[in-house]
């Protein structure tokens, strides 16, 4: 077994995406999709399949899910875009199929442990980081180490922005999420547009051409997302917040809207930047937290 080879797993709303650590480098091997289609046995049998299929005994697995997570027990106790998973032992589960210690936190939450990991994210000092995907996932990190509370603490998505706004998976009502996450911007697009783009992806690819429909909807989704940042720097004032997910790499196409609506609702400087990679970033901070762990 080489025990510096480690695998990291970014499972979010939409699809999984699978890579592996090795001497300090990670590269990304396999995309897969979540979603409604897919039961949580049926993911993450073929998550513990792509893994052993490219290295028969991995040293290690990380897995950051999107949820709340009981990050001592390896327990997914629910999560709004993922809501067949209830009470998952994913830890129990995928060391039963691959053989090898299996370490399970919040989607967000690895993505901090890889910033630390790498230096990206300072080890002292008080920082944020907010994942934009399906979903919005967030964390405290504060010295070098993240703040769990109680033990969940980070939902930022499900702080209300709207209270008596649109219906949340979760069972509130005005979430951030519903603003400013990956349905929220195909909807802004199909209200000014009149079709319901197939991903955002399309929806980002002609706002880089100047399309108006998609230049519209991301001005809109940056107001909601400039709207939460400054609630988030009114409560911790964090020296920065960091931005990954899958829609942070859209960062230029909304960060200007989003900084002028934090400049109307917070007196504090907006630091708001977006991780390397960032649509790698969960795996790779999944891999970097199995291997800090297994060591």
């Amino acid at each position: 077994m080489n025990e510096r080879v480690v695998w990291g797993v970014d499972i979010g709303g939409t699809t999984a995406v699978i890579g592996r650590l090795e001497e300090g480098e990670f590269s990304r091997k396999e995309v897969i999709p979540t979603g409604l289609d897919n039961s949580s046995a049926d993911v993450l049998t073929k998550v513990s399949e792509v893994i052993l299929a490219r290295d028969p005994e991995p040293a290690a697995v990380g897995v950051g899910i999107a949820g709340l997570v009981d990050h001592v027990r390896g327990l997914l106790h629910s999560s709004p875009n993922l809501p067949g998973w209830h009470n998952c032992f994913i830890a129990e589960i995928m060391e039963s199929a691959i053989g090898a210690p299996v370490y399970v936190d919040n989607d967000c939450n690895v993505v901090a442990r890889g910033g630390l990991a790498t230096g990206e994210i300072p080890s002292d000092g008080l920082y944020l980081v907010v994942t934009l995907g399906t979903g919005i996932g967030g964390t405290i990190v504060l010295d070098g180490d993240i703040a769990y509370g109680a033990g969940h603490a980070g939902e930022f998505g499900h702080m209300t922005v709207e209270a008596d706004g649109i219906a949340c998976p979760c069972g509130s009502t005005g979430c951030w999420e519903v603003y400013a996450a990956r349905d929220a911007l195909m909807r802004y697009y199909s209200d000014v547009g009149g079709v319901m783009p197939s991903d955002p992806r399309s929806v980002a690819e002609m706002a880089r051409k100047d399309d108006l429909p998609a230049r519209t909807a991301f001005e809109l989704f940056g107001k909601w997302a400039g709207i939460g940042f400054a609630n988030l720097g009114m409560c911790f004032d964090p020296i920065r917040i960091y931005l990954a997910g899958g829609l942070s790499c859209n960062y230029p196409l909304f960060g200007d809207p989003a900084r002028a609506e934090f400049g109307r609702r917070c007196s504090h400087d907006y630091m708001v930047s977006a991780v390397d990679s960032s649509e790698e970033a969960g795996a790779r901070g999944a891999a970097h937290m199995a291997t800090a762990l297994f060591e």
